[in-house]
């Protein structure tokens, strides 16, 4: 004998089973779209926080270029600077040693003359002595 009774229990559960997994997957939809608007909300959140430091990471970034270029042409400044007082010293040594070499040339060039006056005086006192001794020896 075949017991329908039990068949017909077995049918109503799986039609409750179906229910209740019906009502299950409704459920965990509504938890779901629930999840989803709160996380939309923490999204609107995290992009008003996202947007608040781009805009200041965008502000140090032009506060750095800034910075740079500041730094730059300072750097250009000095290192214009810089060059001057090279050419100055340059200029400063070169004209040192013209003026050490003018005064050394000057220098041979007073003693050559010195030299010239000397042997010219020499000259004059050898002739001196020779015409004292010529003019001594005639008295």
């Amino acid at each position: 004998m075949i017991d329908y009774s039990h068949s017909c229990r077995m049918q109503q559960n799986v039609g409750e089973d179906e229910k209740v997994k019906l009502r299950n997957k409704n459920t965990q939809s509504v938890l779901q779209r629930g999840l989803d608007v709160l996380h939309e909300g923490e999204l609107n959140e995290e992009t008003e926080e996202i947007r608040k430091l781009d805009a200041q990471l965008d502000h140090l970034n032009e506060y750095v270029s800034q910075m740079e270029q500041r730094l730059k042409d300072h750097n250009d400044k000095m290192m214009e600077a810089l060059r001057q007082q090279k050419e100055e010293r340059e200029k400063r040594r070169k004209s040192f040693h013209e003026r050490m070499s003018q005064s050394h040339t000057e220098d041979e060039e007073f003693k050559k003359q010195m030299e010239n006056i000397l042997s010219k005086v020499d000259n004059n006192r050898q002739r001196q002595s020779i015409y004292d001794f010529i003019n001594t020896s005639k008295n």
